[in-house]
């Protein structure tokens, strides 16, 4: 019986109960509610009163009275489907420990103190506005304001500058969070907190949303009715913690403020939370914002707060104060989801920059029963093998990390999961930091993403309601039927190819892979008369016994008779045996002693039997008793054994056996040597001997003919006996070709299945009885916000729309407090999340799944992360940049070392093996898959240019203006609209190379216009335009072409400095890592240093030294010395690697130098091991300077020891959808019929020659 039905019962009870004590004095029982409404109840559990009157026959007044008895039985197994446990007091103090890092509630945040304006964050209006322009612009009365001229002087000149330096930060933040974070502060409140005296207090009251708009000489801003007015919250949050006075957090939205109320509601706002703020009416003109240095600050007494009539343009993010809010909700809680507790539980007791505990292996996957099966699986796009793993494990467990490197189709294995969940009616959640990874996995889904919501901002209403209104237009579809018998079919497919592997390729009870005996040089053509008639002497002289020897056994015969010495001994013994045999029945501790006795004994019966033999007939019949018991007597004193034969035989020739005992001493060596073989290896010798002798041939080559004699007797028994596997060994392509047709049916299929139960759960929205209130909402011209209508409709919402796209802030501000709400929970990037800013989201889940990859960015300041801001700007100083740059533990390192872990493997990103090469070795140990380049590009994938650069001011001006001169040649010579970024190694590098392009700009129109063009660009929703980033903000973005400016340089008075800043943190490589793995075509670095400049090799760190050895790598592969830049990229490889590799080469040798030889022989150009990026083919065939054809031996890749999906489907469709055309090449075929075996190749090198596909 499953939760819903015995939840059910229990309502029924629970009515049952509620009708007998509301039972009227004449015996009239109340109906209450529906068996239908119980149901409904049953089914989604609902956890708040509006809940309950969303469910058709329930009303307003079933809530009031009765709603709180049935939600306490909803509510408890609403917590067991979450499965919620009891906070206990560790984890309730981890949650504090986190809760304290959210808001940074010191002078560093500059919502709560801010002595001055800063270069990049902020611009004092009264510089350049008139006080009363700017406050007719806040309430109303004027359309627009013009911030600065620049050409009306030099003040507006500067101002120009500033405005522009806050312009590009909010686009940035825009284009990396969806974030648009402009607000005019007015006004301010100076003072100092009650409850701590060192706490001085200088933010913005409220803060007013703008929109700027750029000209050539001014900037103007727009009110931005898009988004809320709101006031400071985290001014709120600070009081409350310094007075200790808890509550929770009002409603911050500030509703069409009236100019003659505003300044009583903001003092009653603030008063109502327990904040009380001093205000002089008289000073309600703007002042200017003074400029401070923390020691000049006013000095105020304890909790003394005044307002400030300053009006300053600025960026002002305070997402943080939602996520706070969620973490007081939990702990004033009870129950906290598994999931969480385990996850959160014994923190700060890991290494996280530890490279363990290693992703699951293929062994742990079918050990732990995750290995990916068709008919668990569900997908509307093209999977690989660790995408199928993933979409497997989370079906069977609770929580799961995956390991998605650069470019391993991260954001597909998210869709993959996304779809898999929604088509069995869960309710999915994809939470990231950055806005772009939420447009890549929107723009996946296609059409079916008119079913999703995506909110990366929550001032954004326009765009939510829009999407909203598509919703209630969606009409259900159709259901169609399940994909469960096309996902049989594959199965029975996979399980064919399985059976091939495990007959053919995997030791059978003979000891060895039946392959490895198919990989033999062909033996006898028994078509050939005379090769006949050998077989037959073989088939004579071979024992049959020797046929039931195992591989081990007939190898260890071969080896030991391989010794000359043995058979030799062998020989010799056989032939004083044949001559004579009645030494085999001799005592054998006879000393030399005994043999010269018995030669005696012998030569005196010799002697007898003359004298005997000279008698006459009755003499010697009374003489030859005596002789007989001489014999007799020599018998028994030397022979262990005898018969009278041997007595009779003795005294006829009794000479002859004192001459033989001559060899006797010969014969007792080879006897012993003899009697220590095996029956087998006395069998095998004998045989040995025989073949030689019958066929005239010399010991080795008689050995090896019985060696391969029994193999092929061995392989000619396993080929009559498994003709069925044999034929789906040529059926292979075959087979090959109908899992693709069934997996391409299986993803229509199921997209049109996903669509129309999407469509179907629309209903709960379009067909509620609040249908029309909802209507109502999203059609009026002002908006609810967001937080307040999914607090509203929240059942129809979360029963309608099944995949959620959301910032974690976003989350925590208008997703309900709702443990367990999603049945999973997806983080994308989440080496970049701090843990605490994931919490919230978890509670909130039933599975969760955390992607990122920890050879990537951790979460700093310089990236987004936690709300704290420096006196200045945060990246004005080296010393701010470098410090920031000691990262703290991500969502990922902590979920990593407490989750399994899958690694993606496949990389799809880089057209050219040599741009992610480095990374792959360097930071992968080369466990990627990185196809070989199909053709050779006309310029190296990887293009150094050196400069005359000078590092000054912590920049270097030459390389900024090759950068941007870099950029226009490419604007002009780009052939099809490939998309460029640009990453500088620090901030500063960065903001000049922005500069010199704005120069550059206003100097060219049409290159004004492209760089606008192309910075504006996407691509079916994905922002894929050009970027000038520096490396802690360019994670998840990938390009065409990528301009690095490494900017180190000898400074002016001409030395250079080892100075690595933030490489030379812990982890601090992996920012190289990000920034080396972002193109898809072609890397050009602009550098003025060779590597060789770098003196690294006294350093600890290990980031230096790798971004030595990537300039040289990057050098080799601009100057086309492909040898070195391969023996670089072996440096990195493990210990063993380079030997398991060439074990698996030569496996694969014997064949594939036949096919290899024969090619060449028909004139085909054939290359060996082709590629360097951690993957290589066997043969490649080249013609006009591509690989036309790819052939692989079947030999190396079972050896590879990958399960059946990968290696005999994915691996091959990811090579064919790099652009190769992929032969296999068959053992078992080579050895039964090469000849048709080369004519396969031959016929699959044509039809690439001519563009056809590859036939099964």
């Amino acid at each position: 019986m499953d939760s819903e039905e015995n939840l059910y019962k229990e309502l029924v009870q629970l009515r049952k109960k509620l009708r007998e004590e509301h039972t009227a004095e004449n015996g009239k029982a109340p109906q209450i509610c529906s068996d239908e409404a119980l149901m409904e109840m049953a089914r989604r559990m609902p956890t708040k009163l509006e809940d309950l009157t969303a469910i058709d026959g329930i009303g307003q007044r079933f809530a009031e009275v009765y709603g709180n008895s049935f939600l306490a039985v909803t509510r408890r197994y609403a917590v067991t489907a979450a499965k919620g446990a009891k906070l206990d007091d560790g984890v309730a103090g981890t949650l504090r420990e986190l809760q304290k890092k959210l808001v940074n509630v010191s002078k560093g945040n500059r919502l709560l103190f801010m002595p001055r304006t800063g270069a990049k964050s902020s611009y004092d209006l009264t510089i350049t506005v008139q006080s009363g322009d700017v406050l007719d612009f806040l309430f109303g009365r004027r359309e627009s304001l013009t911030v600065c001229d620049r050409t009306s002087g030099k003040e507006d000149a500067k101002a120009y500058t500033r405005v522009n330096n806050i312009f590009r930060e909010v686009n940035r933040d825009v284009r990396e969070r969806g974030s648009y974070d402009l607000y005019i502060a007015y006004p301010f409140c100076e003072g100092r907190l009650e409850g701590d005296e060192e706490f001085c207090i200088r933010a913005p009251l409220a803060l007013f949303p703008v929109r700027a708009e750029r000209h050539s000489s001014t900037f103007v801003l727009t009110l931005d009715s898009a988004r809320d007015i709101v006031y400071n919250t985290t001014l709120l949050l600070a009081f409350m913690k310094t007075s200790r006075h808890n509550r929770p957090l009002p409603d911050s939205v500030i509703e069409e403020p009236d100019r003659q109320k505003f300044m009583d509601e903001l003092l009653a706002f603030y008063a109502s939370a327990g904040l009380k703020i001093g205000c002089d009416r008289r000073r309600s003109a703007l002042e200017k914002f003074t400029e401070y240095r923390a020691s000049q600050f006013p000095r105020y007494g304890q909790g003394e707060m005044m307002v400030v009539f300053s009006a300053v343009l600025g960026k002002f993010p305070s997402y943080s104060n939602f996520i706070q809010r969620d973490f007081d909700e939990m702990l004033s809680g009870r129950a906290i989801n598994s999931t969480l507790a385990d996850l959160i539980k014994d923190l700060n007791k890991e290494d996280y920059y530890a490279d363990g505990p290693a992703p699951l292996s293929e062994s742990d996957m079918k050990k732990e029963g995750i290995e990916a099966s068709e008919k668990d699986l569900t997908y509307i796009n093209v999977l690989n093998s660790a995408q199928e793993n993933v979409l497997t494990a989370i079906e069977k467990k609770d929580d799961i990390v995956v390991q998605g490197p650069p470019g391993t189709g991260k954001s597909q294995v998210i869709t993959g999961l996304i779809c898999s969940a929604a088509v069995n009616g869960k309710t999915v959640l994809m939470v990231s930091e950055k806005k772009t990874a939420l447009d890549v996995v929107y723009s996946r889904l296609g059409s079916l993403s008119k079913y999703c919501l995506q909110i990366d901002d929550t001032s954004d209403k326009d765009r939510f309601y829009r999407q909203l209104g598509i919703m209630m237009e969606i009409r259900p579809l159709a259901i169609p039927k399940g994909t469960d018998e096309i996902s049989g079919r594959i199965d029975e497919d996979v399980s064919k190819l399985t059976e091939i592997s495990d007959c053919i390729y995997s030791p059978d009870d003979f000891g060895i892979a039946p392959v490895r005996l198919y990989g033999m040089d062909p033996w006898l053509n028994s078509g050939d008369r005379s090769q006949f008639e050998t077989y037959k002497i073989y088939e004579k002289d071979v024992d049959g016994s020797l046929l039931s020897q195992k591989y081990d056994g007939v190898r260890g015969l071969h080896s030991k008779f391989a010794s000359s010495g043995l058979v030799g001994n062998y020989r010799d013994y056989f032939r004083i045996m044949e001559k004579d045999p009645w030494m085999g029945i001799m005592k054998q501790d006879l000393s030399g002693f005994d043999i010269a006795a018995m030669k005696s004994d012998l030569e005196r019966l010799s002697g007898e039997v003359e004298d005997l033999n000279r008698k006459g007939f009755l003499s010697r019949l009374f003489s030859k008793g005596k002789v007989t018991r001489d014999a007799t007597s020599i018998a028994n004193k030397y022979f262990q054994s005898y018969d009278g034969k041997t007595i009779d035989r003795i005294m006829r020739a009794p000479a002859e056996y004192a001459e033989a005992l001559d060899n006797y001493e010969t014969y007792a060596n080879r006897s012993t040597v003899y009697h220590g073989l095996s029956l087998a290896e006395r069998e095998y010798g004998k045989d040995l001997l025989a073949v030689g002798k019958d066929l005239s041939i010399g010991d080795s080559e008689a050995n090896d003919g019985i060696y391969k004699y029994l193999l092929n007797r061995r392989l000619q028994s396993f080929d009559s006996t498994h003709r069925q596997i044999l034929q789906m060994l040529h059926d292979f392509d075959g087979i090959i070709a109908d899992i693709d047709l069934k997996m391409e049916q299986k993803r229509a299929a199921t997209r049109r299945l996903l669509e129309a139960k999407l469509a179907d759960s629309l209903r709960v929205m379009s067909e509620s009885k609040r249908r029309g209130d909802i209507a109502r909402i999203i059609e009026n011209k002002r908006k609810w916000s967001l937080g307040k209508f999914i607090g509203r409709y929240s059942y129809e919402l979360f029963g309608a729309v099944k995949i959620w796209l959301l910032t974690p802030e976003v989350v925590s501000e208008i997703i309900p407090m709702d443990m367990g709400l999603f049945d999973l929970l997806v983080f994308d990037e989440a080496s970049q999340m701090y843990v605490e800013r994931g919490v919230p989201s978890i509670y909130r889940a039933k599975k969760v799944v955390v992607a990122g990859d920890h050879k990537q960015l951790r979460p700093s300041s310089l990236g987004v992360g936690r709300i704290t801001y420096g006196d200045e700007d945060e990246d004005e100083s080296e010393d701010v940049e470098v410090n920031s740059a000691l990262e703290e533990e991500s969502l990922l390192d902590l979920a990593r070392s407490r989750y399994d872990s899958i690694l993606l493997n496949f990389h799809y990103r880089s057209k050219y093996e040599e741009l992610i090469a480095f990374s792959n070795y360097a930071f992968y140990g080369g466990r990627l898959y990185v196809s070989p380049n199909i053709e050779t590009p006309e310029r190296p994938p990887i293009e150094v240019v050196r400069v005359d650069g000078v590092w000054k001011d912590r920049s270097n001006l030459a390389e900024a203006d090759r950068v941007v001169a870099i950029l226009k040649r490419f604007s002009v010579e780009r052939r099809n609209r490939e998309t460029v970024g640009i990453i500088a190694f620090n901030v500063s590098q960065r903001d000049l190379i922005n500069d010199r392009l704005e120069d550059a700009c206003a100097k060219d129109p049409d290159f004004d216009a492209w760089v606008a063009d192309e910075s504006r660009r996407y691509d079916n929703g994905e922002d894929v335009g050009l970027f000038v980033k520096n490396i802690e903000s360019v994670q998840g973005d990938e390009r065409d072409l990528i301009i690095f400016s490494i900017g180190y340089a000898r400074e002016p008075d001409g030395k250079f400095h080892q100075r690595f800043g933030w490489l030379n943190a812990r982890g601090g490589e992996n920012r190289l890592n990000v920034a080396i793995s972002r193109a898809k075509r072609k890397i050009i670095i602009v550098s003025s240093i060779e590597p060789e400049d770098l003196q690294v090799d006294a350093l600890e760190s290990e980031g230096p030294r790798i971004l030595k050895s990537y300039l040289q790598y990057a050098r080799a592969v601009s100057n086309g010395r492909r040898d070195e830049a391969q023996a670089i990229l072996r440096s990195y490889t493990a210990p063993g690697t380079d030997e398991r590799i060439e074990e698996e080469e030569q496996a694969a040798a014997p064949v594939m130098d036949r096919v290899y030889e024969t090619l060449v022989r028909k004139g085909y150009t054939v290359e060996r091991n082709v590629g360097i990026g951690g993957y290589t083919i066997d043969l490649a065939v080249k013609q006009d300077g591509r690989y036309i054809l790819g052939i692989e031996s079947d030999t190396r890749i079972y050896a590879s020891g990958a399960g059946t999906r990968e290696r005999d489907y994915h691996r091959q469709k990811y090579l064919e959808s790099r652009g190769w055309h992929i032969h296999r090449v068959w053992t078992p075929g080579m050895w039964k019929s090469p000849d048709t075996e080369i004519s396969r190749i031959v016929e699959a090198i044509e039809r690439s020659q001519t563009g056809s596909p590859i036939q099964p």
